[in-house]
């Protein structure tokens, strides 16, 4: 049994002149050359977290993991008796079977989409080493979950945002200290396809349906709020 060497993660690069058109290119690079682009200002990465060192380990790492088994790990359900929330969550997350898709990271339409959504930011960039967008939250440490104890495992985080992005076309475009935004070239259509990519929203971060605005999302109207959206946004507290 191999042990993982863990600890503070690489800095990344910082270009001194950003843009969408060099964030397109960085991003159509990024399996050639390991280096993979996000909106990031630098004072949203004070306190990173620890992972594996080294983009081999760490990609090696999230390989390992599956990502449906992160997601029945981290589904919050069943709700407590008594429960506010008007659709009582099920004590497993649901399931939808259905035929596999074509793997979409590297279609055209992906990166469009991505630069499309990149082209509204006005953050740093930051060139990370990492050679997919899903990779990049771990291989930067990125701090925004921290607050969730469960969930402080970016390996697994990763092995989620790789399925996304193999299915939906979802890259991640830019980070805050919080917040996660992703375009999506490929966004569930059916019924079927957007009642499970909503709870698998929820699993992957709760306050998609208790956003603590005086909000609450059940997974009817969560799925029906996915439906055709090219952006997907995630906010941990």
């Amino acid at each position: 049994m191999t042990l993982t060497e863990t600890g503070p993660p690489a800095a990344p690069s910082w270009p001194d002149d950003p843009g969408h058109l060099l964030y397109g290119h960085l991003l159509r690079t990024a399996r050639t050359t390991g280096r993979c682009p996000v909106w990031i200002r630098p004072d949203d990465l004070e306190f990173p977290l620890d992972g594996p060192t080294g983009p081999a380990a760490l990609a090696a790492a999230i390989e390992a993991v599956d990502p449906a088994t992160v997601l029945d790990r981290w589904w919050p359900g069943p709700c407590r008796p008594g429960c506010p929330c008007g659709e009582l969550l099920p004590a497993a997350i649901p399931r939808v079977p259905g035929p596999e898709g074509p793997d979409r990271s590297r279609a055209p339409a992906t990166f469009d989409a991505a630069v499309d959504l990149a082209g509204g930011y006005g953050s740093s960039l930051a060139v990370v080493d990492a050679a997919r967008p899903a990779d990049v939250p771990a291989a930067l440490g990125w701090p925004g979950i921290c607050n969730y104890v469960p969930y402080q495992d970016l390996v697994s985080l990763a092995a989620v945002l790789r399925y996304w992005e193999d299915r939906w076309g979802a890259v991640v475009v830019a980070l805050t200290r919080s917040r996660m935004t992703l375009s999506v070239a490929y966004p569930p259509s059916t019924d079927a396809e957007c009642a499970e990519v909503a709870a698998e929203h929820i699993a992957f971060c709760p306050d998609q349906q208790d956003p603590q605005n005086g909000d609450y999302y059940t997974l009817s109207t969560y799925s029906r709020m996915i439906r055709g959206a090219c952006s997907w946004s995630f906010w941990w507290d």
